[in-house]
Formats: structure tokens, sequence, C-alpha cells
């Protein structure tokens, strides 16, 4: 124990108590904890240990301990085996050649792709991005991305197909 005459910033009276710095800093804003401000930092008597938020805070920052001791299994009632890893075999169960997959990655959670008419108008990034909430930078990325449609013209420029108006994760984004 310290000798009550010293006085402990609050990393080391946390420390002393078992408690988060962050606690001890609550305590004593809310008036818990008798502390005098020396430059920046607070100075907290060592005789404090023993208040009773420190005591209660302890108490209730203590987990209750769980047992972890299997459980025996009710009468009648047996146990299910926990499964073993599937055993790979010589022959692939896919019928479809991996040389033929395009590739393994899962798709994003995205709207549906809507259906493209024959003559569908377009919209160049900057007009897209004049009519919804995105910036022209977002556009593009969402359309690198797959998240809406469109296509590249000559010179590598995008535009966007209007369709992309009628999904409801952009129509929300179209400026009123």
């Amino acid at each position: 124990m310290a000798n009550p005459t010293t006085s402990m910033t609050t990393g080391e009276f946390a420390k002393a108590a078992g408690l988060p710095a962050a606690a001890v800093s609550k305590l004593i804003r809310e008036g818990k904890l008798r502390a005098k401000k020396e430059g920046k930092c607070w100075m907290i008597a060592a005789n404090q240990l023993e208040a009773k938020a420190v005591r209660e805070w302890g108490e209730a920052a203590k987990p209750a301990k769980r047992k972890k001791a299997a459980t025996p299994a009710a009468p009648g009632k047996a146990k299910k085996p926990a499964k073993a890893p599937a055993a790979r075999s010589a022959a692939p169960a896919d019928p479809m050649p991996a040389a033929t997959k395009a590739h393994d990655e899962p798709e994003p959670a995205v709207a549906p792709a809507p259906v493209l008419p024959p003559a569908e108008r377009t919209f160049t990034v900057a007009e897209f991005a004049a009519m919804t909430y995105l910036t022209e930078k977002g556009v593009a990325e969402w359309l690198k991305t797959g998240r809406l449609q469109g296509k590249q013209i000559d010179g590598g420029k995008w535009v966007v197909f209007e369709s992309n108006l009628q999904v409801p994760d952009i129509s929300r984004l179209v400026r009123k």
C-alpha cells in the first residue's frame, strides 16, 4: 500500500487500483474521486485507493467466472460428433474445369444490372455527376467496379447508360 501522503498521477493511480486510466479520469470528472490539477496532470492522493467509488468500480469490472467444463449429455440424447473436414478426392467435384471458370471472387452485393435496350440514351461522366449527388470521380469509380452500367467510347472515355437512373440504389441519388 502506498503512503497516504503521496500523490499519484491518473496512470499511476489506475495501475495501483487495477482500473483503466480512462475510468479514473471519469471518476474524477464525476467528483467521485478527489484530485488536484497540477500543471497538465491530475494528482490523486494515495488514500483515495480506498474510496467507495474505486471499490465499486473494481467490483463491477470483475466478470463472473464461467465454468467451461463440458456438461454431460442428458440421458437419451447423444452428442453429435464434430464434423471432420471433407477429404479431397482425386476426381474434381466440379464438372467445369478450372481453366474455363472466369474467376472465383465473390460478386459484390450490388443492385441488379439494368436491362439495356438496343439504342439507350447515354450521359458523359460529368453530365451524370451533375444529375446526381455523385462526384465525377465517384461516377468513374462506380463504372470501373460495375456498380454503374456504361461503356468506354473512343479515347477511353466513359458514358453512363440512362437505365442506371431506374436502379433503386442510384435513383435515390438523383438531384430533384
